[in-house]
């Protein structure tokens, strides 16, 4: 549905989507926002597979998330994403993730009653949000049009845009940022995508450089804490069976660069910056019902 020009959806976090806390998890949350975006163009026409009828496609460039809350599982969301005017080359599209009134569960047995209730008397879903709650996550992000035949980025115009509606709110801030690498690294770790990282375009998908990203850093580093913000540079395209390296490098006791790099030649791929808190300071713990 589009509300105020925003792409708004309500979403239950699912099973699939939680850590061994029952909490939302990062890569869940850049996930949601890959899908909100696909089906927001979708809705206009400027879907992948529509965009491929004109030789084009869509290309991520960077990303900005900045995470307040962990929902847990069964929490019910609303989820928001729509696109700034075009600047440029640059289409530049925000999000935001809130609760739904009522969607921040006391337990979860009366998360699973409350299913229960709703399956049986058809409740439609809530599109409300919780009165007065904060986001539980903004991100802002740069999307390009590229031609698939030359390799050239190309402008938008009425052609490639037209069906989209646009709203002019915006992350305050240069939080679109370029990543400086590090000299050294605490981390390398050598592996090559599969055939099951590869995307509409027969390149490995973005949420994969996350995912890897994510994976490989110190498990002591991480122990204890959640991801906070995470700044993304995607400066070229990997693909099936490349031969790759992720680094991390930890700059302070809450914040890590990663790099993504090709072992044949050391050229880039891609880049993330992550900074991280006290698990305390992000999450509520699930209650059960003794």
């Amino acid at each position: 549905m589009i509300i105020d020009n925003k792409y708004t959806i309500p979403y239950t976090i699912p099973s699939v989507y939680i850590d061994g806390k029952c909490r939302c998890t990062a890569l869940a949350f850049v996930s949601l926002a890959q899908e909100m975006a696909a089906l927001h163009y979708s809705s206009a026409g400027l879907s992948i597979p529509h965009l491929q009828q004109m030789d084009l496609t869509w290309v991520i460039s960077k990303q900005h998330f900045e995470i307040y809350e962990y929902p847990l599982w069964l929490d019910e969301m609303i989820l928001k994403t729509w696109a700034q005017p075009s600047k440029g080359l640059m289409c530049l599209r925000d999000f935001e993730y809130t609760y739904a009134k009522g969607g921040k569960k006391t337990s979860i047995d009366a998360a699973f009653a409350e299913k229960k209730e709703d399956s049986q008397s058809c409740a439609p879903p809530r599109l409300e949000s919780e009165s007065g709650a904060k986001a539980c996550m903004r991100a802002t992000s740069c999307w390009l049009i590229l031609n698939s035949k030359t390799g050239r980025l190309v402008k938008p115009d009425e052609k490639t845009m037209g069906g989209l509606t646009f709203n002019d709110e915006h992350m305050e801030g240069d939080v679109l940022i370029k990543i400086e690498l590090c000299e050294n690294w605490d981390i390398e770790e050598h592996f090559s995508p599969t055939l099951l990282d590869i995307d509409l375009n027969s390149h490995v998908n973005n949420l994969n450089y996350v995912r890897w990203i994510l994976s490989f850093m110190s498990a002591s580093f991480c122990r204890g804490k959640l991801l906070r913000v995470l700044d993304t540079n995607f400066m070229s395209s990997a693909v099936y069976g490349e031969k790759l390296i992720c680094r991390c490098k930890q700059i302070d006791e809450a914040t890590c660069i990663h790099s993504i790099v090709r072992e044949a030649d050391g050229s880039d791929v891609f880049r993330a910056r992550t900074e991280w808190a006290d698990e305390k300071e992000l999450s509520r713990e699930l209650q059960v019902m003794a």
